[in-house]
């Protein structure tokens, strides 16, 4: 799987070998170091890259540790480890089998020859002259991250737009259009489809609809068409990045949820803001909990399900009216039988099955990116809800939100996609085995772990717990900006390739490697986008780390709306300590003010095409506009 990849990781982890004990203290980015040299094909000294979360492994003599940044995509780097580093006597290390005395240069071992060898001596020739010399190095280029779903942009962008067909409800037995007045409806119920031929009842809130009073006129249902390009084993087959092209492999019939706003059609229709729904959810959850807000601001509220959601594709919704009529439609989910145990949990078919699950929801996520881009394009193409013949929505002002999982396919569709105006990604995460290594969903960390063979599992079960949940892990992995960690744990660095491979494989699908196209590096031919990126201190699910590492990646600190989740428990116990849900939990009363007052940010911000940011909360200072400070790189977990 690693060998379809034509580079290394973008967030990559390095193992240094040596042939004694090293003062771990010594280790910094003056010692060690990542030089940019170009791309392939040029030689140019360009930035240093310091490094971060150093580890020091005695026993092995081992010395780990990871770029301090996201590094460019498809480029060249220099890893240059000097002689700054020192001996346990505070001696400078020396430079071995790495020198060659021909040119006084350390450019490896004498068996690596050939072209390596030459580009690795001319890169060696860029190192600034420095009081630390150089006694070990190492030349690689990063892989092509982003290219392939830029490229299937351009494709989606080529497509004529598909039909949509709101004709889809049946009412006793005549074909009916799936457009619902809210004051109308008595009650919705979801029946999702959960196994073969088993299906679980879920109650619509309509009292979500109502969080502004009146504010939500009407909620359609449609079907349209977009590519696809996933396998059955759903993987996006690699291809050459030079000179290749994405081949797509059929199309998908798609569910689309719209919310329209109450009051006049504004001439050009209504703006639209794309949500995007959690793990685990669907798009009968999460937008049903902001379509009210956003709609009080003008806005309607379109979602699809994301890749792996919405149960089975027999699931039906049915509608029973004020009057006692009953429309009934097919309610098709995305979810897979993936292990053919013939039930269909809440994300069978988000990730790709053994012996592929190295590459995670990595292609997944890329086919929902792909199936957003196409909803834009509906958008765009006109879109007439109500069959009057005129266009409902404007498709010149649509944007993007999404909370946790949306957060992280909405970065990358907000990297990709250039008809989006403006974007508020929520509690997203740069990288997907960071978040779960790190939060309350570390048990498919050990799941994983415990199914390789043999098992990676390093520490004792937990006495009278029952399995699975009595096995632990230690990966022995530090945090960023700590001190280096010197300590010894039989296992760990076993552990932590695992998930560094796993990181590697998943870079195309991880959010923070498109965080830099949104306005610090956006692709050919598009703009910069206006952006608001919400986080909550001490979050469980995606922790603070990995929030960070998108802010970071993507340059914009400056627009963190950080929820002071720690304040706000101290203020009312009764608040949830995972403040994961945030923006979401308008059921919650504790909640309930933070949750709007998170959204009402959204839809400022939304409805203005990205030019007004407001405090969600004034002057209470339960919200920091922007986050105070630096980044949140500790967890910050609330006991």
């Amino acid at each position: 799987m690693l060998n379809t990849l034509d580079g290394f990781s973008v967030t990559p982890r390095f193992t240094v070998p040596f042939t004694g004990d090293i003062d771990p203290a010594t280790v910094t980015s003056d010692s060690v170091y990542l030089l940019h040299v170009g791309s392939p094909g040029e030689l140019r000294a360009g930035a240093r890259v310091g490094i971060n979360q150093i580890a020091w492994d005695p026993p092995s003599r081992i010395l780990s540790f990871k770029s301090d940044e996201l590094l460019l995509d498809h480029a060249r780097y220099l890893l240059v480890v000097t002689n700054r580093v020192r001996d346990m006597q505070g001696r400078p290390i020396g430079r071995g089998e790495w020198f060659e005395e021909a040119s006084g240069l350390a450019i490896g071992h004498q068996a690596e020859s050939g072209s390596y060898r030459h580009e690795l001596r001319r890169a060696l020739a860029l190192v600034a002259a420095d009081p630390g010399r150089p006694v070990a190095a190492s030349l690689f280029t990063t892989q092509s991250a982003t290219s392939e779903l830029a490229q299937l942009a351009h494709q989606v962008k080529a497509r004529a737009p598909s039909l949509m067909d709101f004709m889809v409800a049946a009412r006793d037995g005549t074909p009916a259009r799936a457009l619902f007045d809210v004051a109308d409806v008595a009650r919705m119920v979801f029946r999702r489809q959960v196994g073969t031929s088993q299906f679980s009842d879920i109650e619509q809130p309509l009292t979500s609809l109502q969080v502004v009073p009146g504010s939500v006129a009407r909620v359609g249902y449609a079907y349209f068409n977009s590519p696809n390009y996933l396998t059955s084993t759903l993987q996006i087959l690699p291809m050459g990045t030079a000179i290749g092209t994405p081949q797509q492999r059929g199309e998908t019939r798609l569910l689309l949820q719209v919310f329209v706003p109450s009051g006049a059609k504004p001439a050009r229709g209504w703006p639209v803001v794309i949500f995007g729904h959690g793990f685990g959810d669907s798009l009968f959850g999460a937008p049903w909990s902001v379509a009210s807000v956003l709609a009080s601001y003008g806005l309607a509220t379109a979602s699809i399900h994301v890749m792996g959601h919405g149960g089975g594709t027999q699931g039906s919704l049915q509608a029973t009216l004020a009057s006692g009529a009953t429309l009934t439609l097919p309610a098709s989910g995305r979810g897979i039988d993936v292990n053919g145990d013939g039930a269909i949990a809440p994300t069978e078919g988000s990730t790709a099955p053994a012996p592929y699950g190295l590459i995670g929801a990595r292609d997944t996520l890329r086919q929902t990116v792909v199936d957003l881009m196409q909803l834009v394009r509906q958008f765009e193409a006109g879109m007439d809800i109500d069959g009057d013949g005129s266009t409902d929505f404007d498709g010149r002002r649509i944007s993007y939100s999404g909370q946790s999982f949306g957060g992280v396919y909405g970065t990358m569709l907000l990297g990709v996609e250039r008809s989006l105006i403006a974007g508020v990604p929520v509690v997203g995460g740069g990288n997907l085995m960071e978040a779960t290594r790190l939060g309350t969903l570390r048990t498919l960390r050990t799941n994983s772990l415990a199914g390789r063979t043999p098992s990676l599992i390093n520490l004792p079960p937990l006495p009278g717990v029952p399995v699975p949940a009595n096995l632990q892990f230690d990966e022995n992995m530090p945090l960023r900006n700590e001190p280096p960690l010197v300590k010894h744990v039989p296992g760990a660095m076993a552990i932590a390739a695992v998930f560094e491979r796993g990181e590697w494989a998943q870079q195309a699908g991880a959010a923070a490697a498109y965080a830099p196209l949104i306005r610090k590096r956006p692709l050919p031919g598009q703009a910069a986008k206006p952006i608001v990126f919400q986080m909550a201190k001490g979050d469980r699910t995606m922790p603070n780390p990995t929030s960070s590492l998108i802010v970071r990646a993507g340059d914009f600190a400056d627009r963190v709306t950080y929820f002071r989740n720690d304040l706000a428990v101290a203020a009312n116990p009764a608040l949830p300590k995972d403040p994961h849900g945030f923006m979401t939990g308008i059921g919650n009363p504790a909640n309930r003010l933070y949750a709007i007052a998170a959204q009402r940010q959204i839809a400022e911000f939304l409805s203005s095409d990205g030019a007004r940011t407001v405090d969600p909360d004034g002057t209470q200072g339960m919200f920091e506009v922007p986050l105070v400070g630096p980044l949140p790189e500790r967890l910050n977990f609330i006991p």
